[in-house]
C-alpha cells in the first residue's frame, strides 16, 4: 500500500489536469479554472502476477492563493495534498506543494514543468523522477530507489492523438513521452544495472490529462534483463469523469 500511495503522489506532479471552459486559465490543455474537478482510475499491474491494484483519485481546482508576493493556482488531491501551479511564456509548471501536516507550501527547487512551450512536436524538457513500481524480490520484497533522482527527458511526440477512456473519446490530444534510466546495484555478479523508465501522457484540448501510462521493467523489458532479482510492471491512470 505504501508503494501505491507513493505512486499516486508522484503521478500528481503531472496533474495539472483539466476541464472545459470558454476562457481556460493556464492552457487549454491544462486549465486551472476554479471549481473544475477530475476523477481518475489508477491501476497498477506487475509482470507475471495475476492480481492488480486499483484505486480512485480526484483532483479539484481550488482557485487562486497568495503566498508571499506570488499568486498560485492551487489544485487539491483526494489524498489532501495541495499543489501550487503557475504559467508564463515558457509553459505551465508546478512551484510548490503542501501536505496535510504542513502549515504553508513547501517550494520546489525549480519549476517542474507539466507542459513546456512551444506546444509543438519536438519540444523537450528535463525533469527529475524516481522509480515508483520496481521491487527487489530477493531475498525479500522491497521497493527500489525510493530516494533516487532519475533525470527524465520529456518530448512532445504528437499533436493529433485520439484517446478513449471511461470519460469518453478525445481527439487532437498532445502526446508526451518521457524516457530515463535508473542505475541500481543488482548483485555481486552483475554489479550495477541501467534500468529504463518510460512515461506516456495524453492531454486533450479543453480537458487536460486524460491518460498516463508508466513503465518500469514491464513486459518484454524484464525478459531482456533476465533477472530474478527485480519485479517491474506498469501503472495506468485513466480519466473516469470531469466536472467544469
Amino acid at each position: 500500500m505504501k508503494i501505491f500511495n507513493c505512486l499516486i503522489l508522484s503521478i500528481l506532479l503531472v496533474f495539472s489536469l483539466a476541464g472545459c471552459s470558454e476562457k481556460p486559465v493556464g492552457s487549454k490543455y491544462f486549465p486551472l479554472n476554479e471549481g473544475m474537478s477530475w476523477t481518475y482510475s489508477l491501476t497498477t499491474e506487475y509482470s507475471n502476477e495475476e492480481e492488480s491494484l486499483e484505486k480512485q483519485l480526484t483532483i479539484t481546482n481550488l482557485g487562486v492563493e497568495k503566498f508571499g508576493k506570488q499568486t498560485y493556482y492551487v489544485r487539491r488531491t483526494s489524498s489532501g495534498i495541495d499543489y501550487y501551479h503557475n504559467f508564463d511564456e515558457t509553459g505551465l509548471f508546478r512551484e510548490a506543494l503542501r501536505t496535510l501536516v504542513e502549515s504553508k507550501p513547501r517550494m520546489d527547487r525549480a519549476k517542474r514543468y507539466v507542459l513546456k512551450q512551444p506546444l509543438e512536436i519536438g519540444t523537450e524538457w528535463r525533469e527529475i523522477s524516481r522509480p515508483l513500481l520496481m521491487l527487489r524480490v530477493y531475498p525479500y520484497r522491497v521497493r527500489v530507489g525510493k530516494d533516487a533522482q532519475v533525470p527524465m527527458i520529456y518530448r512532445i511526440e504528437s499533436l493529433s492523438e485520439t484517446v478513449t477512456v471511461a470519460a469518453g473519446t478525445f481527439e487532437n490530444c498532445i502526446k508526451v513521452v518521457a524516457n530515463g534510466t535508473f542505475n541500481t546495484y543488482t548483485d555481486a555478479v552483475s554489479g550495477d544495472t541501467e534500468i529504463p523508465m518510460k512515461v506516456e501522457e495524453w492531454y486533450a484540448p479543453g480537458v487536460g490529462l486524460v491518460k498516463q501510462i508508466r513503465y518500469e521493467l514491464d513486459g518484454d523489458i524484464i525478459d531482456i534483463f533476465n533477472t530474478p532479482v527485480f519485479l517491474g510492471g506498469r501503472s495506468t491512470l485513466a480519466l473516469q469523469s470531469f466536472d467544469n
